[in-house]
């Protein structure tokens, strides 16, 4: 990989696009994560979670966070241009908790 470009994904669900996830900074992190989740206690969960880590604002953009049945199919396109704008961002953490994140930076 080379360049200036700010990579990002592009996700579908059963053939219905949710975002474009991306974000325009030097710094960043985006993540897609399926989960699959059986505990004892509660109940299973079945997930798509679309969402980063903006390094320069500290802040959380979360594109996706939905249930997933079974037989849902989920598509992933890199992308690299025009990004969605995040649906909710978590924002910075407090100074408490700041020394554990520039641990992981």
């Amino acid at each position: 990989m080379s360049g200036m470009s700010n990579y990002g994904f592009e996700v579908q669900v059963n053939g219905e696009h949710l975002c474009k996830a991306g974000i325009d900074t030097d710094r960043h992190v985006v993540t897609c994560i399926l989960t699959s989740l059986r505990r004892l206690t509660e109940p299973d969960e079945l997930t798509l979670t679309v969402s980063g880590l903006n390094s320069v604002t500290v802040e959380h953009p979360e594109w996706v966070d939905m249930d997933l049945r079974v037989g849902d199919t989920i598509t992933i396109k890199v992308v690299a241009s025009e990004f969605d704008p995040a649906r909710r961002i978590r924002p910075k953490i407090s100074k408490e908790e700041l020394p554990l994140l520039k641990r992981h930076n």
